[in-house]
């Protein structure tokens, strides 16, 4: 009878697992998705498909037809600016038996045991849960995740890793010290994968924008610009008000640790004039990042030269000679490039930059326009004025034309601009190398 009663409470037993279903026989906490090297939109529907267009004027009709289309103002205001200059953000899922709960930490990085992982806490009730068979379902978008592009990712996540108690240290997958917090659990390690298609855009916290990676571009060669060397954005203060003193910080404290230890920026080259800069002598990201202030031009400025003179005006192929050096030295990586909005010296500095890595002219196009889209093309501009107006492709179009003759492809008329300039073919080999996967 005894030997029955055994047999009995084994099939019961059996039966009840069976009945509960199989996530109650896994761990704890599960990721959902993105799993199993899923691949990763990174890029607003919106902004592929404008850069995909061949040409410059379908691309402009495309976006002025979209401008003329009846939109309810009181959304589309307010939302058109997450479709551009942005990234998809990256949304996590995971299951979690019941009573399991937060403060969660997710740990995401390119190595596959998440050595170089960075952490994301989420506290237990910021992420978006609903109850099923069996446990919950959460949902959390990850902040500033500024993910790679053409990446494998792995990430993991941990439950119950903070213990109620106040000032108790406790650690991940191990029971809280003062014995009164609930051991923490983790996930298995699941993989994803990011889609190739740049620009990578990078957001942060305070009011800095219009950041990117200048890495992740194709060349004609078949070869790749590298990422996390080069990046270009807006200014990291304020413009100065009186010309007399800097204007005030953009940055938060998250962002200068961000840029400095996650981003290991080495190198500010602020691209401003001295009106605009004042007495600005160190970064704001601090002195442990070198500051190399240049006024420069940009558009038809870059061509200009004119031996003897000290204008801004006059200079421009010198100042790009003095810029560019910059980017030949690797103890100055990685290196952050701006303007004050990031969009006509830093864009003009760019376009060079990745001319002469061999990005094909349709690419190198469709990233100098990527700042203005949606409406802020020059054709697009009340104050436009026609091809001498101040800003605009044309003077790409006009300056590097003047170099080679009909069979010169657009690189090489780029590359015979920077000797023009100045600049050595030993020196560009050696940004190549810097630079090209």
């Amino acid at each position: 009878m005894q030997c029955n009663s055994r047999m009995f409470l084994g099939s019961l037993a059996g039966v009840v697992l069976l009945a509960i279903g199989p996530f109650a026989l896994q761990a704890a906490v599960e990721q959902v998705s993105p799993v199993g090297g899923e691949t990763v939109r990174l890029l607003p529907d919106e902004q592929i498909k404008i850069m995909a267009m061949p040409t410059y004027a379908e691309r402009l009709a495309a976006l002025k037809a979209d401008l003329e289309k009846p939109h309810d103002s009181r959304c589309y205001g307010k939302n058109r600016d997450k479709k551009w200059r942005v990234s998809k953000p990256l949304v996590l899922r995971w299951r979690a038996t019941e009573g399991e709960k937060g403060p969660w930490l997710v740990k995401i990085g390119k190595q596959p045991d998440l050595s170089d992982a960075r952490d994301f806490w989420i506290s237990a009730s910021t992420p978006k849960s609903r109850s099923e068979k069996g446990g919950v379902r959460f949902k959390w978008t990850v902040p500033f995740a500024n993910l790679e592009i053409g990446r494998t990712y792995y990430w993991k996540i941990w439950s119950n890793v903070k213990c109620p108690t106040w000032g108790c240290p406790s650690t991940i997958d191990a029971a809280c010290p003062c014995g009164k917090g609930p051991k923490a659990h983790s996930s298995g390690i699941a993989s994803f994968v990011t889609d190739g298609q740049p620009p990578r855009w990078i957001a942060i916290e305070g009011r800095t924008s219009n950041i990117r990676d200048l890495g992740g571009w194709k060349t004609r060669d078949g070869r790749r610009v590298r990422q996390g060397m080069l990046f270009r954005g807006q200014g990291l203060n304020d413009n100065s008000v009186s010309g007399v003193r800097k204007g005030r910080n953009r940055l938060m404290v998250e962002d200068v640790e961000y840029f400095t230890k996650t981003l290991g920026i080495k190198t500010d080259l602020d691209l401003r004039s001295k009106v605009e800069i004042a007495d600005l002598s160190e970064s704001p990201l601090g002195p442990g990042v070198a500051f190399i202030p240049r006024s420069s031009p940009a558009y038809k400025g870059i061509f200009s030269s004119s031996k003897g003179e000290n204008d801004l005006k006059s200079r421009g192929k010198q100042i790009m000679a003095e810029n560019f050096r910059v980017f030949c030295d690797e103890k100055n990586y990685p290196i952050y490039f701006h303007c004050i909005g990031g969009a006509d010296r830093t864009g003009s500095l760019a376009y060079v930059l990745n001319g002469i890595l061999g990005v094909d002219r349709h690419d190198l196009e469709t990233d100098w326009e990527s700042t203005f889209y949606p409406d802020r093309l020059p054709e697009l501009r009340k104050e436009y004025t026609g091809p001498e107006y101040w800003c605009g492709e044309n003077h790409f179009n006009d300056g590097f034309s003047q170099y080679g003759d009909a069979g010169t492809s657009w690189n090489d008329r780029i590359e015979l601009y920077l000797l023009d300039c100045g600049i050595t073919k030993e020196e560009i080999a050696k940004f190549r190398s810097i630079m090209l996967e």
